[in-house]
């Protein structure tokens, strides 16, 4: 499709503020039909969103979709958002104040897809969170699809902490449950808030991505059709039966490497006196416990025996 047919066709679609499930496919089919996303075409993609932030469930997705394979599709190692590419679209972001509903569908897919993005992209992401949540008119409060996005930022594989919800993401959670406390929200947030700082108390370290230099060796080593395999297996064996069971008597680096991970998590079931006195002085530092705050008490209480003795104090304290 010619830059001129997409232009006017894109002007037409949204031009109430709504993009349909059909417009959606026309989208699919005819704009981006061949799996390729040009500069110019995500630009008109976020033009279209600044105009139509409303439409049909297919529109924030494929909008996510579409935007995120041009960031993480673009350049070899695929899958890696550089600090270039992430200043780029944080720009685009932050361009009208701080993202709107599909901008953040979008933040929230980089970081479940991407292998790894920068250091920062975690704390900005929470920042749009915390802004599009509070700055709603009135006490709309947090919504189900706000909770919904929350859920998948705090558990993305390419975020803060991988799977694990990190002490800033607790901190956010508790800062969007003090200001919505009296707040219209829908049930599920409470749900996610409870989980969410259980989680941060008892998380270990999850898996960690290879840099992208690390990527780039690994995708050169597997595209380079020199190597011989078989060669190399053939000087493996060339001492004898030997030689082979004397590799294998020592643990291989994969047995080590889960060996640890097994008593990493184990040591971090263990809610640490540093996580507790944090708890301890975040919760109920209004002068009394929201609902909520009971709530993750109650599912405290069910760990009491092994609470250090300011948490066992704190839940006493709420009973």
């Amino acid at each position: 499709m010619s830059d001129q047919s997409l232009e006017t066709r894109l002007v037409a679609i949204g031009a109430d503020g709504f993009v349909s499930a059909d417009e959606v496919l026309f989208l699919r089919r005819s704009v981006f039909a061949d799996g390729i996303v040009r500069l110019d075409e995500l630009d008109a993609l976020f033009q279209l969103g600044d105009r139509a932030p409303e439409g049909d469930p297919e529109w924030p997705q494929f909008f996510a979709e579409v935007a995120a394979d041009y960031f993480l599709r673009e350049e070899e190692p695929q899958g890696y958002l550089t600090a270039t590419e992430f200043a780029a679209l944080k720009d685009r972001i932050t361009r009208d104040g701080h993202a709107n509903g599909l901008e953040l569908g979008l933040l929230v897919k980089l970081m479940e897809t991407a292998e790894r993005t920068p250091p920062e992209m975690a704390a900005f992401v929470g920042k749009q969170f915390k802004a599009a949540i509070l700055d709603k008119p009135g006490d709309v409060g947090v919504s189900k699809t706000d909770v919904m996005l929350l859920r998948r930022y705090l558990f993305a594989c390419g975020g803060d902490g991988n799977v694990a919800v990190t002490r800033r993401e607790a901190e956010l959670l508790f800062d969007i449950n003090d200001a919505t406390e009296n707040a219209e929200n829908d049930p599920a947030w409470t749900e996610l808030f409870v989980q969410g700082i259980v989680n941060h108390l008892m998380a270990h370290l999850g898996y960690k991505t290879p840099s992208r230099e690390e990527a780039f060796r690994r995708n050169a080593w597997a595209r380079d059709r020199s190597v011989n395999v078989g060669g190399f297996f053939k000087r493996m064996v060339a001492g004898g039966f030997g030689a082979v069971f004397d590799a294998y008597k020592d643990k291989s680096a994969y047995e080590q490497y889960n060996e640890q991970r097994d008593a990493d998590a184990a040591a971090a079931a263990d809610i640490t006196q540093g996580e507790a006195d944090w708890l301890a002085a975040r919760i109920g530092r209004h002068g009394g416990f929201g609902e909520n705050e009971r709530r993750l008490i109650d599912k405290m209480r069910e760990l009491e025996s092994d609470l250090p003795e300011n948490l066992k104090a704190l839940v006493a304290r709420a009973a």
